[in-house]
């Protein structure tokens, strides 16, 4: 097991984290309702405590973090995109951050899986695991109420 693994993992899902904080921002500022525009702004200072997490874990592992809005080739940037679906629409909004999230969540379970991934790591990438099935509810709940 290397770091050079684990780092690269790490920075992989730093990125969709990043994209996660800005679709929650973007989010935030078009939609309707105050109600969405807290639950977006609070989703979003969640996802910089966890970019800040994962910075450090990949600093603890001897990398160097993605930098912030850098696109990289392999990066996939499905919220930066989102401002074209929403205007002004709640329902579209939810339904943005929704299809988004989903994506982070498939992308930490696939870096969990990967046996090459270290411990230290497996264990933050897992307490965000349990951090966005937690928002996955709250979105369900959200979208409810649209």
């Amino acid at each position: 097991m290397t770091n050079d693994k684990s780092i690269s993992i790490l920075n992989d899902v730093l990125e969709t984290l990043v994209d996660s904080r800005d679709g929650y921002q973007k989010a935030a500022e078009v939609a309707d309702r105050e109600v969405f525009k807290q639950f977006f702004t609070h989703r979003a200072a969640a996802r910089n405590a966890m970019i800040a997490k994962a910075q450090a874990e990949i600093r603890y592992l001897g990398g160097e973090p993605a930098e912030e809005g850098t696109i990289l080739a392999k990066a996939h940037r499905m919220f930066l995109s989102i401002s074209s679906a929403l205007e002004g629409n709640d329902e579209a909004a939810v339904e943005a951050v929704e299809n988004g999230e989903e994506y982070l969540r498939n992308k930490v379970n696939d870096a969990l899986a990967n046996e090459e991934l270290a411990t230290t790591a497996k264990a933050l990438l897992s307490g965000f695991n349990g951090e966005l099935r937690a928002d996955g509810r709250l979105l369900d709940h959200l979208e409810a109420s649209v």
